[in-house]
């Protein structure tokens, strides 16, 4: 009995290890590709980061994911003629920390979001996460109130929204928001860490769930994709 007992408990490790295994493969491979067609020096693009900044991430947490916002944007060419980064961190609510996309102007490169995006804060005292007004806030850039700046015509300027979040969304769902602009030509991909709640709330917000959205169980996968991503192994 007890052998057969170890036998099922080494099956069960087993298959969550190659979970784990294919869930990262399949997020290297997906974000990779994102990552070297936005790097085509030849086309432009703008590109939206809607990160967790609420207290429900740990202090290294919290510089993982800037991390991979730097890792992933490691070989594009960030200015007002190439491509555009719009930073939105959310927790009780969300804001405008770097605004290329609604805001461009040509001091805004690659060494001065560097300096900026460095020094940006986690709202630790904030628990709560708004994912919907993040994404009320990246359709307002896009196609609303805040885009007058945003360049298009979409169909040409490709457009990409990335969200990196640690749980659930609370309040209002960012569904809607999603789809609408996904309807609209820009593209939503979304990464989950840590809790095992937010794999459905992914797989809801895209239109290709498995090229567009990522969860992984622990910081240490995620930081393992964006290590990847930097051109490590």
């Amino acid at each position: 009995m007890k052998g057969v007992f170890a036998v099922v408990v080494f099956i069960l490790v087993m298959g969550l290890f190659t979970f784990a295994q294919s869930n990262l493969e399949r997020a290297k491979r997906e974000l990779k590709r994102l990552r070297d067609e936005l790097a085509d020096a030849n086309k432009k693009s703008d590109i939206l980061f809607l990160l967790d900044a609420s207290g429900s991430l740990s202090s290294n947490e919290f510089q993982t994911e800037k991390g991979f916002v730097m890792n992933f944007l490691n070989t594009i060419t960030v200015s007002v003629d190439a491509t555009r980064i719009e930073v939105i961190p959310f927790a009780n609510t969300a804001s405008r920390y770097i605004d290329g996309v609604s805001f461009p102007s040509l001091d805004k490169h690659k060494c001065q979001l560097v300096e900026k995006f460095n020094s940006m804060p986690q709202s630790i005292n904030d628990v709560d996460r708004n994912t919907y007004e993040a994404f009320k806030l990246a359709f307002d850039v896009c196609l609303g109130q805040l885009s007058a700046m945003k360049r298009g015509p979409l169909s040409l300027v490709r457009t990409v929204v990335i969200l990196v979040t640690v749980g659930p969304w609370q309040g209002q769902s960012p569904v809607s928001i999603a789809k609408n602009l996904q309807q609209a030509n820009i593209e939503v991909f979304v990464i989950g860490v840590g809790n095992s709640l937010l794999e459905n709330n992914l797989q809801k917000m895209v239109n290709n769930a498995d090229k567009q959205a990522f969860y992984f169980r622990t910081f240490q996968e995620f930081a393992e994709l964006s290590v990847y991503l930097r051109g490590g192994e």
